[in-house]
């Protein structure tokens, strides 16, 4: 599995960006041996984070509590489906 997460500065917030390094990170990581699961936590309070995963088609999967940033909401895709969504 691979987690990934993501900052955008507020300044760049609402372009796309986010959206566009997502895809860019996850087309080259579904490609390396042994991963089979994209993962995306993200504070249920972020909203724009939230949009952009459930768009994307993740699915809601649990919570976690993270040392720093408390509670988080955990996406979820295989590999597989990432490829078949958005590489073939």
């Amino acid at each position: 599995m691979i987690e990934i997460g993501l900052g955008i500065v507020e300044q760049y917030r609402g372009r796309g960006l986010a959206t566009e390094l997502l895809h860019g990170m996850w087309g080259w990581v579904v490609d390396q041996p042994g991963v089979t699961t994209l993962r995306y936590t993200v504070s249920p309070d972020n909203a724009p984070s939230q949009a952009i995963i459930r768009k994307l088609g993740f699915a809601h999967v649990g919570q976690q509590i993270d040392e720093e940033d408390g509670p988080e909401d955990i996406f979820e895709m295989s590999a597989a489906e990432y490829r078949r969504r958005y590489l073939a």
